[in-house]
């Protein structure tokens, strides 16, 4: 059987990635070595596609497999969805066996490498794309999805898997933005005879609690098992979405909570989550447990979820590292027939899922009466301030919102610890209007006037980070360091700040803040690449204990 699916397999890559694929590097090679690394690459360029929902030609164009590319066979950056994918392939034409240790350590060094970024360490082929590399770096919300492709059928050494862990644990130090997925010689078989986007996804599914409606559209409605959803990730991720909706954003504010109740509250998940809204062509209730609405077994064809992909994904995530208790869990669903109704109404339905309103966290906020006191205060200066949710701040100086509000009030505290908190979940600030951390930042102490300069010195220090022209990783520092460097700043200057009564800076004074903010990230720089040279600089400046710990050399550096 084995055999079969290795023709299946090779069969496809030839059809699909013929005169796609670069082997400029193979001319004058054997035609066996040439098949090889055309297979090898295609391998890369088929996951890149499927996973991806790119065409044969971008996959192809993805490739950076060949001389130098320090374990790198392919990657591919979704600018909309943050996410940086990266691939390692090997082709086996016997289909046994699996990757080696040696292999997937060059693969993890070569990521290492990639987030420093070193690019002398990589051939021209990743090099020519450096600025798109540069972009995921920059922006702290990118995920990064590591994928390990290969024809063969064992699965991975416990060594292999041992040093995967490893590796995600340390870069997943401050949160899990990098994730490993490995297709084998199955899984690329299943893939490639299903389709990417091929056959409709038929499942049964157990309903408990259920209801239904018969008019305008028929859909059935309940409860079913957390588990079950991230069975569904697993076996038909990405086809299980439709494509007019979000993939999972992976680590955000919404979906850590998510996980985070799955892991610690399962029971409750329920109580917690809205749920998730799915179509299909057909659902029907089969005759197992009769008329009872307490369970029943329901068969549903072509399966598309158009609402609550971060429920399902944060699911399949809390699932792989704590299985018992999300099966402990369920989630609300509904399920709504698509047979025999309009055209539009599977549009109207994606669309409409996806932008009803939802309560955010900072909504809690407009409740805090400090904050209209604020907002008022300010008002008699002509400032206007923002913190209801649908409000919006004129396009002028004299405007700010409750996010700057917030940031700023958090940088300018003695310790670092709500600056990384800023920079890594802002939403946590704002947990509980009646306790700390919020109370800390916004209570009757608080004054209006002081507030609005203390905005006006974070975005005069945000002036200072991006007016100088930096390179490298001096420039990362420069934007993901930028609520530490702000939190250093307001340290130094509180004092001259403090004397001056004023409503506006001054040009002096924000001279004076942009010099200071300059030689802060030069310091930190040095500090932060003494201590940690080879850190992801968008997850070193959400973790709280390395930053309390550059924060403490800083200091002392500066008293001694």
């Amino acid at each position: 059987m084995s055999q079969f699916h290795m023709g299946v397999i090779k069969n496809y890559l030839v059809e699909t990635f013929n005169e796609k694929i670069d082997l400029k590097d193979y001319e004058g090679k054997s035609e066996h070595d040439q098949t090889n690394a055309f297979l090898t690459r295609s391998v890369a360029a088929y996951t890149m596609m499927s996973l991806c929902d790119i065409t044969a030609e971008e996959a192809g164009s993805s490739v950076t497999d060949g001389y130098g590319d320090n374990g790198i066979d392919g990657f591919y950056y979704n600018q909309k969805e943050n996410l940086l994918l990266l691939v390692q392939s090997k082709w086996r034409n016997d289909g046994t066996g699996s990757v080696d240790r040696g292999e997937i350590q060059k693969f993890l060094q070569g990521v290492r490498d990639l987030i420093v970024p070193r690019f002398e360490r990589f051939n021209e082929k990743i090099n020519k794309r450096s600025t798109e590399i540069e972009q995921a770096l920059r922006n702290a919300n990118t995920n990064f999805m590591l994928v390990l492709s290969y024809t063969g059928q064992s699965d991975l050494s416990a060594d292999v898997e041992q040093d995967i862990r490893s590796f995600l644990e340390e870069l997943n130090d401050s949160s899990d933005f990098v994730t490993f997925k490995t297709l084998k010689q199955s899984n690329l078989y299943h893939m490639i005879a299903k389709g990417a986007q091929g056959d409709p996804i038929k499942v049964d599914v157990a309903i408990s609690n259920w209801g239904s409606i018969e008019e305008p559209n028929k859909a059935y409605y309940g409860q079913v098992a957390a588990s079950d959803i991230a069975q569904w990730w697993e076996e038909y991720y990405p086809r299980l979405f439709s494509p007019n909706i979000r993939m999972f954003l992976g680590d955000t504010d919404v979906n850590d909570n998510i996980t985070n109740t799955l892991k610690n509250e399962p029971e409750k998940f329920w109580y917690y989550n809205n749920g998730i809204t799915a179509l299909c062509s057909t659902i029907k209730k089969k005759p197992l447990g009769g008329a009872k609405r307490e369970y029943g077994i329901f068969e549903v064809e072509d399966l598309k979820i158009v609402n609550g992909a971060q429920t399902a994904g944060s699911i399949a995530k809390a699932a792989r590292s704590n299985i018992e208790n999300v099966e402990k869990a369920v989630v609300n669903i509904r399920f709504i027939q698509l047979k025999d109704s309009p055209e539009v109404f599977e549009r109207e339905i994606t669309r409409n899922t996806n932008t009803q309103n939802r309560i955010e966290k900072r909504d809690f906020v407009a409740l805090d009466p400090e904050q209209e006191r604020i907002k008022d205060e300010l008002k008699l200066h002509g400032i206007n301030y923002v913190y209801k949710s649908g409000e919006i701040a004129q396009s002028s100086e004299e405007n700010f919102d409750i996010v700057e509000a917030t940031v700023a009030r958090a940088c300018n505290q003695i310790d670092i610890d709500l600056a990384v908190q800023a920079k890594r979940e802002i939403g946590k600030l704002w947990d509980d209007i009646e306790k700390a951390p919020y109370k800390k930042l916004f209570n009757a102490s608080v004054n209006s006037i002081e507030l609005w300069k203390q905005v006006q010195i974070l975005r005069t220090v945000e002036e200072g980070l991006s007016e100088k022209e930096y390179t490298g990783r001096e420039r990362l520092y420069a934007i993901h360091g930028n609520r530490f460097v702000a939190n250093l700043v307001f340290r130094e200057l509180y004092e001259i700040m403090a004397k001056d009564q004023s409503q506006i800076l001054t040009e002096e004074q924000k001279d004076l803040i942009k010099d200071k903010t300059q030689n802060i990230l030069q310091e930190l720089t040095t500090i932060a690449e003494e201590k940690y040279p080879e850190s992801m600089l968008a997850s070193l400046f959400k973790n709280l204990s390395k930053c309390k710990e550059i924060h403490k050399e800083y200091v002392n550096r500066q008293t001694a």
